[in-house]
Formats: structure tokens, sequence, C-alpha cells
């Protein structure tokens, strides 16, 4: 994953309009590749608009600060939590983020986008970073194919 990649991720993953129903959908798909795929389990949270509307950890999962660092990242930065794992040489905050407790600069945090406004996020945390970034991208791209 680079720098390209990500933002081109960033660009193509929007929403017309994002439902509470995708967000189920999305996190339905992400446990069920976690289960055919990964070898242990996550945590998901989906918060849109401010309100929180699906946080779910999978059996075996504990409960850990890393779902909410990563939304807090997502959300303060507008771009994915690995944008800023990417991009921390080039913008000083984001370095200054490594060293806090409220922050997470690791893949595992993606934006909902509507109209080209961050209006929520999408997190997962158990796995590799990148894996956790991966989840949620292939998970967004399948719903997005089945609204269109």
């Amino acid at each position: 994953m680079d720098k390209v990649e990500i933002l081109e991720q960033e660009q193509k993953l929007q929403f017309e309009a994002f439902t509470h129903d995708a967000g189920l959908e999305i996190a339905q798909r992400i446990v069920k590749k976690v289960k055919e795929q990964a070898p242990k389990p996550v945590g998901i949270r989906i918060v849109h608009n401010g309100l929180l509307i699906l946080h779910y950890l999978m059996d075996g999962r504990k409960e850990s600060p890393w779902l909410n660092r990563k939304e807090k990242t997502v959300l303060d930065s507008g771009h994915s939590s690995l944008y800023t794992y990417l991009f921390m040489d080039e913008v000083p905050e984001y370095k200054e983020w490594m060293n806090s407790e409220q922050y997470a600069i690791c893949g595992g945090g993606f934006p909902i986008i509507e109209d080209g406004q961050v209006t929520g996020v999408i997190c997962v945390s158990g796995l590799e970073h990148l894996e956790d970034h991966r989840l949620i991208v292939e998970s967004i791209e399948e719903v997005l194919a089945v609204q269109q």
C-alpha cells in the first residue's frame, strides 16, 4: 500500500448516501471475511453523523481503546488512519499524534465520505493494521458495487 493507492481509495469509496443498513452490511461482510481468512477475532465500530450505529466484538475479542483511537484519528484528520501512517513524515501533526493515547497512527479506520465530506468512520481492530484496513476497503467496495 502506498500513498497514491490510499488517496485513490478515499476518492473512489464514497457514498451517495450512507445508511445504517449499509453500515450493517459492511460489518457483516467484515465478520464473514475474518471468519474465512483471519486467525483471530476483531472489533468493529461504525459511527455516522456523530451517532454510534454499530459496535461489535467478535467472540473472543476483548474491548480495547484501539477502535476509539482509530475513530478519532479519521475524524480529526479527515482521512483514513492508514493515510496518517503513510503521511506521518509529511504532516507534523500526525507525527505528534504518535505519542498520544487518543490517536492511532496505523491502518484500520476508514472515512465514510458522502458528497465529498467525511460524515463518519468505519473501524476494525484486532489484526495486523494493513489487514484491518484491507477488510474495510474490500467490504465497502462490495457494498458500493451492489448499490450501483
